[in-house]
């Protein structure tokens, strides 16, 4: 499976990858650029065949649907929003189609 991450100034396609790190750290796969910590996990979950996001430093400023994210199963599409900031993390899971 294919996950397209993108924010206001970035875009990257992961691929075949069963741990993806976002944050504000310049050591992430994909890098954020706010004025306050954040590490996000996405992580393939065996048990459920499904990703997962987690919010790994429990930041109450990473929000979904206008709520603190703490875990979240991911969907097709999944928009996070930053408190006090301009910031939008869109997420997107592309099946690959068997040919």
């Amino acid at each position: 499976m294919d996950i397209i991450i993108s924010s206001n100034s970035n875009q990257q396609i992961f691929s075949g990858k069963n741990v993806i790190t976002i944050g504000t750290n310049a050591g992430c796969n994909f890098q954020l650029y706010l004025d306050y910590e954040v590490l996000l996990t996405i992580q393939y979950d065996f048990s459920i065949q499904n990703y997962i996001i987690l919010n790994t430093f429990g930041n109450k400023k990473v929000l979904f649907c206008s709520k603190p994210l703490r875990r979240l199963e991911l969907g097709n599409i999944n928009k996070i929003l930053f408190k006090d900031s301009n910031e939008k993390l869109n997420i997107k899971l592309l099946q690959k189609i068997p040919a």
